[in-house]
């Protein structure tokens, strides 16, 4: 059940001018330059990426102690919910609950997010965070490293994945999580293009996953990169 907040017209979205005069000829494209509109961008983010009081609680706890997922990067996980229509998704690290609650407001009631944190204090305002979300069973919140426990889960019962842990972990999760993904399913992966002592692991990352002749992949260029590969084959 969707928990997204109201939205206000048009015009309070967008600007006065956006529904002025509806007669406007469209102007070509050649009469200004290219870019983002700001007023737009605004007013795009409220219709499509709006965030409750419940998630704005939880923005606020996780930006204590991480740098959680962009509303924006929200709205994408909630569409590939939709879009593979997930039953079973898993996430490696939990930006203190912000993603998951973006997860399930599009998974169905009988669908379960296996969310897997490392950090105790991390995943303590998640399970937090899904408590408050009245997520019940809805939910498994599993305290420990990736690479203990995703050996454990089994081989293609999960639609749609999220991995936003440590770059350096990236290319070794990915085996596990290429193999937990069913045909069709898809991977999403924050903080592709980071810099600095990042940069290798990420190029090592987007390398191994671009050659990989099950996956079709994409990188869009916000939250520091993410890419969005599909399962598109079955070696099993």
């Amino acid at each position: 059940m969707s928990r997204r907040p109201s939205l206000p017209g048009i015009d309070e979205l967008f600007g006065a001018s956006a529904g002025a005069n509806p007669e406007r000829p469209v102007a070509d494209a050649t009469d200004e330059p290219a870019g983002i509109d700001a007023t737009m961008l605004t007013g795009a983010r409220r219709l499509v990426a709006a965030e409750d009081a419940l998630l704005a609680a939880t923005r606020q706890a996780a930006e204590t102690v991480l740098t959680p997922p962009t509303p924006e990067l929200g709205a994408l996980l909630r569409w590939a919910v939709t879009a593979t229509n997930a039953r079973g998704v898993v996430e490696v690290g939990t930006a203190a609950g912000v993603s998951g609650l973006w997860i399930l407001d599009a998974l169905p009631e009988r669908g379960v997010l296996t969310s897997i944190e490392a950090d105790q204090h991390t995943h303590r305002l998640a399970s937090e965070a899904f408590r408050s979300a009245s997520a019940g069973t809805r939910v498994r919140s599993i305290h420990g490293d990736a690479d203990t426990v995703l050996p454990r889960l089994a081989d293609g019962s999960y639609d749609l994945a999220l991995l936003q842990s440590s770059p350096a972990r990236y290319t070794d999760d990915l085996t596990h999580l290429r193999r937990l993904l069913r045909p069709g399913g898809m991977l999403v992966t924050r903080g592709v293009l980071r810099g600095g002592v990042h940069a290798e692991s990420c190029a090592r990352f987007l390398h191994e996953l671009v050659e990989d002749p099950l996956m079709s992949c994409a990188v869009l260029p916000f939250d520091d990169g993410v890419a969005v590969a599909t399962r598109v084959g079955d070696d099993r």
